[in-house]
């Protein structure tokens, strides 16, 4: 009896052992192979990482930027978890960025890990002088964007007056300016000299921007701004119209002209005149000239007016003014 129970003892360890040796045999060591698209970088480009190799049940990839450093993972510096084949990061701050990937495979309760790895160095470098969007804001209250022109022109338009406060109020060409880039580095000069937040800038005149990146590279952007045209005077059969603005739209208004009851519209000749003589005044494709152009009041008529830059006559403001008709 004691001879059988040696016997089963034996039995039982050579099979704990044949089982532990083929449970290491499963767990196998990863492969990893890896490749990047670029070592050198701007700030806010994507760099892309193709992963390749075998065995690899997880793929963990340390940036090496702010709490994101391999060599300082028992610093409670982590890395980013690759649910895909490929991995796509992008830095916000210049500078030689060290990237390790690793790949590793568990038994049960993540015993007898296994992990292989692989490392990649980066430059990055802050090139950025881009601008992304041109605003001003009127009297500290809409945000108004410039547009984006060819070869590096923008084109900013402003009403001559806003309703703020349930009164009308005339807005100035002086105004602060806000440049969105990508970058905190790159600085901005205005006519010459640095650009400042807090200074009101004369935009009666095209202003000249130039941007330099961190990196040293320069870029010329030029910034014309012109006002919506406007009807400054409006009249039918002598009576004057009044303007009547639209509070969330600059470039739509509407023109009220009162009558006396039983007057005839239909063939009626306006007296108007613009603020600037860069506006024209359409109907539809047809120009129309003050006291001249006969017009048929029996619908509302609506106005195109085009403002012309005197400096480039390519950018161009158009503004629709309805004129609506009363009678009493």
């Amino acid at each position: 009896m004691i001879h059988m129970k040696k016997i089963l003892t034996t039995i039982a360890g050579i099979s704990a052992f044949l089982l532990v040796s083929s449970c290491e045999e499963i767990i196998k060591t990863p492969q990893l192979e890896a490749s990047i698209n670029k070592n050198l970088l701007t700030v806010h480009e994507s760099m892309v990482i193709d992963f390749a190799g075998s065995m690899a049940d997880n793929i963990v990839v340390y940036p090496g930027d702010d709490m994101q450093n391999y060599d300082l993972r028992d610093q409670s510096n982590t890395g980013l978890v690759v649910n895909k084949k490929l991995f796509t990061y992008s830095y916000r701050v210049p500078g030689t960025y060290k990237i390790v990937c690793l790949a590793s495979t568990s038994g049960d309760m993540a015993t007898n890990l296994r992990f292989d790895t692989c490392s990649f160095t980066v430059n990055v470098i802050d090139d950025q002088t881009e601008i992304d969007r041109i605003s001003c804001s009127l009297l500290y209250r809409d945000e108004v964007f410039a547009e984006k022109h060819a070869n590096d022109e923008w084109l900013m338009v402003l009403p001559r007056s806003i309703i703020y406060n349930n009164r009308e109020q005339n807005i100035s060409l002086s105004q602060r300016l806000h440049f969105y880039i990508q970058s905190d580095s790159t600085k901005v000069s205005i006519n010459g000299n640095d650009f400042s937040a807090t200074t009101a800038y004369n935009l009666s005149s095209p202003v000249a921007i130039s941007v330099k990146s961190d990196f040293g590279t320069e870029r010329s952007y030029k910034l014309y701004t012109i006002n919506y045209p406007r009807f400054s005077t409006f009249k039918l059969l002598g009576v004057s119209g009044t303007s009547e603005l639209n509070s969330f739209n600059y470039g739509t208004y509407v023109m009220n002209v009162t009558l006396p009851l039983g007057t005839n519209v239909s063939s009626l000749v306006p007296e108007f005149t613009t603020y600037s003589p860069s506006e024209k005044v359409y109907i539809e494709n047809t120009e129309q000239i003050s006291g001249t152009s006969t017009v048929d009041f029996t619908q509302e008529v609506t106005y195109r007016l085009v403002s012309t830059s005197p400096d480039k006559p390519d950018m161009q403001a158009e503004s629709t003014v309805v004129v609506k008709i009363g009678f009493q």
